[in-house]
C-alpha cells in the first residue's frame, strides 16, 4: 500500500512539474536575461507579479529596493493563472549534519518544524526579511545542501457541476 501511495505522489509531482513547463513563457530570440527569476522586470518574479510590499520592519529601508529583492510578505499575482500568492517567509533547509539551531539563530530564524530523518527543516523568517539574499547566505553555511522559498498559493478549485 505505501508504495502505491509513493508511486502515486511520485507520478502526480512529474506530471505537475511537466504542466507548469510547458506553461512558463520562453523569452525571446536574441534577448538576454541577467537575472532568469526577474523575468519580466523589477515586479516580477518567475511566473508572478508583485501586488503588495509589506510594511518597513523597524530599521530597514525599502525606498532603496532594487529588482531583484524578495521580500517576506509580498503579495504577488500569478501570471499564468491570475490567483493570489504571497512570500510566507518560510524557508525549506536540506542539510547534512548541520546544526539546525544554530542555523536558525545565525539567521534570525525561528524552526517551524524539523524532520530529522529527512534532513529537512522549515524556517521562518520575519516579515520584511530580503529571502533571495537569505537563501544565498544559507547556501554558503557548511552542511546546507538547498534552501527552497515558499510562495503560497491556493491551487485548489471547486469542482462546479453544470
Amino acid at each position: 500500500m505505501k508504495l502505491v501511495t509513493l508511486f502515486a505522489l511520485a507520478a502526480s509531482g512529474l506530471i505537475a512539474a511537466s504542466a507548469s513547463a510547458q506553461q512558463l513563457p520562453t523569452p525571446k530570440v536574441g534577448e538576454t536575461i541577467d537575472n532568469p527569476q526577474f523575468i519580466g522586470g523589477d515586479r516580477d518574479y518567475k511566473g508572478y507579479q508583485f501586488t503588495k510590499l509589506p510594511e518597513p520592519r523597524a530599521g530597514v529601508d525599502f525606498s532603496e529596493r532594487s529588482g531583484e529583492q524578495l521580500l517576506a510578505g509580498t503579495e504577488m499575482v500569478n501570471t499564468l493563472s491570475g490567483k493570489e500568492a504571497y512570500v510566507s517567509g518560510i524557508v525549506s533547509v536540506l542539510m547534512d549534519g548541520t546544526d539546525i539551531d544554530a542555523l536558525a539563530q545565525q539567521f534570525g530564524l525561528t524552526v517551524e518544524r524539523l524532520y530529522g530523518r529527512l534532513n529537512l527543516a522549515l524556517l521562518r523568517a520575519p516579515e520584511g526579511t530580503e529571502m533571495l539574499q537569505l537563501r544565498r547566505d544559507m547556501m554558503a553555511f557548511t552542511g546546507v545542501n538547498n534552501v527552497d522559498i515558499e510562495i503560497v498559493e491556493d491551487i485548489r478549485e471547486p469542482h462546479v457541476i453544470k
